[in-house]
């Protein structure tokens, strides 16, 4: 599903770009450590923006930012990240999200959803 890693110095552009295409989009928020497993901390919230901070005492961490107008607002930061992978979906090709490591070598997804169609109305009046 990983499509290779992005070069640490294509980082910020790269996340700047993928937020610009994805704005809004629905995501969930998986964050995967050898300890306590896999966990989905968020789902179908609104992606705000991923930002890469370079400089500071925060320099080396990702920021995911997700909500919206009329929900709550998540940031989610993950702290000395190593490598950063393009998802893409198995069965489409398309961008399916962004995979992150840090330095313990736990992984966040970060996973674009479709969101459920209605039905279609098909009752005659």
């Amino acid at each position: 599903m990983a499509a290779g890693f992005i070069e640490q110095d294509r980082w910020q552009g790269f996340l700047d770009d993928f937020s610009k295409r994805n704005q809004l989009r629905a995501t969930r928020l998986e964050v995967v450590d050898e300890e306590s497993g896999a966990g989905e901390e968020e789902e179908f919230l609104p992606l705000v923006g991923v930002s890469f901070e370079s400089k500071g005492t925060d320099a080396g961490s990702v920021v995911v930012m997700l909500g919206g107008d009329n929900t709550r607002h998540v940031e989610h930061r993950i702290e000395n990240v190593q490598r950063i992978a393009p998802l893409v979906g198995e069965d489409t090709g398309l961008e399916a999200g962004l995979g992150f490591e840090d330095e313990d070598g736990a992984r966040t997804l970060l996973l674009l959803e479709e969101l459920p169609e209605l039905p279609e109305n098909t009752s005659s009046d």
